[in-house]
């Protein structure tokens, strides 16, 4: 009889993520996650009570890397460094990309939770203090849907060559549609 293979929480959540990233989190399951670690379900229980327990460090996990990337000071404005590391993220990270964001298997409230990290991030820009907030949040808004079509274009291949300083000067370009006086 051949000795039974033992994993890791740690090897286990890996592989959950490899799954997270090419198939989707609703794809993973203890049977397809299993399969992948070629055993049962029996060890990815023995370290997790349930599924959503293993779904919840996994996106804790995407949480992490993607948080990394929009707080990181690529220039001296939040709201732009927000932007910048979301298509970096998409251009970096493309499958992980592709399944928070793309696939039609994601979960909703994954994808909330990542706009609202950003959102918090363009909270600290000192130059949106004084803006009323229907003015944020359509800004907010306009400036998701271009950054996430740039980044939507990174992920899939679209668009290979956009350095980090045309990613921030295609960001920028949008910005000269409001002027000093929206945002007050």
């Amino acid at each position: 009889m051949p000795k039974k293979v033992i994993y890791t929480r740690e090897e286990i959540i890996e592989k959950a993520y490899e799954m997270l990233k090419s198939e989707g989190l609703n794809q993973i399951t203890a049977r397809t996650l299993a399969k992948k670690l070629k055993t049962s379900p029996a060890p990815i229980y023995g370290h997790f009570d349930s599924m959503e327990v293993l779904k919840a460090e996994l996106i804790k996990k995407a949480r992490e890397q993607f948080l990394n990337y929009i707080i990181k000071n690529y220039t001296d404005k939040p709201f732009l460094n927000a932007g910048m590391g979301f298509v970096i993220f998409a251009r970096e990270e493309s499958e992980l990309f592709r399944a928070i964001f793309l696939m039609g298997n994601s979960n909703r409230e994954i994808i909330l939770e990542f706009k609202n990290v950003i959102f918090s991030e363009i909270e600290k820009d000192s130059r949106f203090f004084e803006v009323k907030e229907e003015k944020k949040d359509w800004l907010f808004n306009k400036c998701w849907t271009y950054a996430h079509g740039l980044a939507t274009l990174m992920a899939m291949g679209l668009e290979t060559k956009r350095t980090d300083e045309d990613i921030k000067n295609n960001l920028l370009d949008l910005l000269v549609f409001f002027d000093e006086d929206f945002l007050r």
